[in-house]
């Protein structure tokens, strides 16, 4: 039986007031009071502010983020259940400072419709390079949107009420809207602006010293500055259930832009993560578009748009601890290990864990959790409910498998943002179809690790069909072997493999790159039935020559796939694995 949303409340009848520059933080702030199950609150047509200041304060642990309490929250939505948060295609809601657009937590059924989310001060920079040589570069930018000072030789960005010293650089191509051609991680001054000389030649244009080598920046290309803390997501959903975020623009976000952790059956259709095209930004969110870590259930995104990225698209993944110290046979310490990942809970009483080599990333195999301390944010006393594996040691690590989700990737379009396009790390049901790929750097990344990030985990059933890969991995990133890449963090390399049963059906591939596939530690891989096209867009610049890279893999078949003219990818490497299992038909 569905829910009647019959109850509207109007933010308006509140004390928020459109196309004014007052504060709607707290008159939507009473609005919330009002709501009741199957209730609406609506945003009328207009524009909204909202300001760090008078903001929420609240003790936030978000997964992937700078630890920064208290966060400011400027719209709350909390212990709630049936309620929609609606708007029209006229609703901005315009945000000043460090501030969380959105929290929902502890919700159930909660939909957002219908919203435009941006900053009016971004917390980025942009500037015309309109001058460059081996000795520096001179910029220019729009000195109300985005405010500087230059203070004892070095540029100093003023945002809101703070000041940015330091700022990592990305170079964009005005005419593809996205990362430039083979600049990426590489640096576009050779390093950041921290060492820059900056002088002021006159009001909007500045120089800055800085010996650029082969890493100079384009006359008519733009330098963003990407000189924000990751600290607020644009959305963050913890400890939720049925949330839905339908039609809603990101034109701008001061952290990851929709973050879910440890919540359940997530939906988010056609939801754009790109600049306003009646703006002149290049640049949308400071980091990734929707980052879905230990969350459960169905994971749905369809009909989606990513575009002006600093981080990747998507990410869906687990977080593991590190085995610290056992205090008896089922009883261990545990710790969150990276320093943005941490605080959150890591399980509950009954939740199944595996407990993962760090060296081999091998599993020893499975328990529950039996009882579970919190110790402090980052570190828990566990114990299972049996004996724990005679080869699990301290430095290896556990894994929760019950907070894994099934995911749907389907119909979105990945724009030439920093870094990769979609990255996958769960164990559970994964469908990649239909998305159209434009990715800066590989467009799909199936990684995991137990020793770095500590993104878990093994995928065991990925499906990756009717895909269109369109001159992808134009610039150089962190795991970007191939278009497609499959590469776990791996110490101890040789041991078991890590990934299961990934298939690589009917999808499309136009590329001036060699490597389509690089894969490592997979057992059971198929590519069949996709067609490979050549292309003259750029010049191949990756040094990986073989079309497809097989290592420590087994079970690997290649088969009626459609190579046309100009592809010169047909050699093939396989290293260790078991090469006699690995079948390639129909490609040289």
């Amino acid at each position: 039986m569905g829910i009647s949303f019959a109850s509207v409340v109007n933010i308006a009848d509140y004390g928020a007031t459109p196309n004014s520059r007052m504060d709607a933080t707290a008159a939507v702030a009473s609005a919330i009071q009002a709501l009741k199950p199957g209730g609406v609150l609506r945003f009328p047509a207009g524009e909204f502010h909202f300001f760090r200041n008078n903001a929420q304060e609240r003790e936030l642990y978000l997964s992937n983020t700078d630890v920064s309490n208290p966060r400011r929250v400027a719209i709350a939505l909390e212990n709630l259940r049936d309620i929609q948060v609606q708007g029209t295609s006229d609703t901005r809601l315009v945000f000043h400072g460090r501030v969380m657009p959105f929290l929902i937590d502890h919700c159930r059924n909660i939909s957002l419709k219908n919203l435009q989310i941006d900053w009016e001060r971004p917390l980025m920079s942009q500037f015309d390079v309109i001058a460059s040589d081996p000795q520096g570069v001179t910029l220019r930018t729009d000195t109300k949107e985005f405010p500087y000072a230059v203070r004892n030789g070095k540029l100093v960005f003023l945002v809101e009420d703070e000041e940015r010293r330091n700022a990592s650089w990305m170079e964009f191509d005005p005419v593809t809207r996205g990362v430039a051609y083979n600049t990426g991680d590489r640096g576009c001054m050779g390093g950041d602006a921290g060492s820059a000389k900056g002088s002021e030649i006159a009001p909007g244009t500045i120089r800055l010293d800085y010996p650029a080598n082969n890493n100079r920046p384009k006359i008519g290309h733009k330098l963003i500055a990407r000189h924000g803390i990751r600290d607020h997501a644009g959305t963050f959903i913890q400890e939720s259930q049925g949330i839905r975020i339908e039609n809603v623009a990101y034109r701008h976000t001061s952290g990851l832009g929709v973050l879910a952790q440890r919540s359940e059956d997530l939906t988010f259709r056609q939801v754009e993560f790109k600049p306003d095209r009646s703006s002149k930004r290049l640049f949308s969110g400071h980091d990734d578009g929707f980052h879905i870590s230990n969350c459960k259930g169905q994971v749905t995104i369809e009909n989606c748009t990513f575009e002006g990225l600093m981080d990747d698209p998507i990410n869906v993944h687990g977080t593991s601890v590190r085995a610290i110290r056992q205090e008896n046979s089922r009883t261990w310490l545990i710790r969150f290990m990276h320093h943005q990942s941490q605080g959150f809970p890591f399980g509950d009483v009954g939740d199944t864990v595996s407990f993962v080599s760090g060296p081999t990333m091998e599993s020893f195999g499975r328990a529950k959790i039996a009882k579970i301390d919190r110790l402090t944010t980052a570190e828990a006393r566990i114990t299972f409910d049996r004996e724990t594996p005679k080869e699990f040691r301290e430095g290896d690590a556990v894994e929760n498998l019950t907070w894994t989700p099934e995911a749907t990737i389907r119909n979105n379009t990945f724009g030439t943002v920093r870094a990769r396009g979609l990255l996958i790390s769960t164990p559970r049901k994964v469908k990649i179809e239909g998305n159209l790929f434009k990715s800066s750097g590989s467009a799909i990344l199936i990684a995991g690790d137990a020793n770095g990030w500590y993104e878990s985990g093994a995928v065991t059933d990925v499906l990756i069909q009717k895909n269109l890969f369109e001159n992808c991995l134009t610039s150089d990133y962190q795991f970007c072997e191939g278009i497609i890449s499959i590469d776990p963090e791996i110490p101890k390399e040789g041991g078991p493999a890590f990934h299961r049963n990934i298939r690589i059906l009917d999808n499309t591939f136009l590329t001036f790159q060699n490597s389509v596939l690089w894969a490592k530690s997979v057992d059971g891989l198929e590519f069949s039935r996709n067609r490979i096209k050549g292309s003259r867009s750029y010049v191949p610049w990756h040094p990986t020559k073989e079309g497809f890279t097989f290592i420590d893999c087994q079970n690997v078949r290649v088969t009626g796939n459609q190579i046309e003219s100009g592809f010169g990818g047909r050699a093939v490497s396989v290293i260790r694995g078991k090469p006699k299992t690995i079948k390639v038909q129909d490609w040289n």
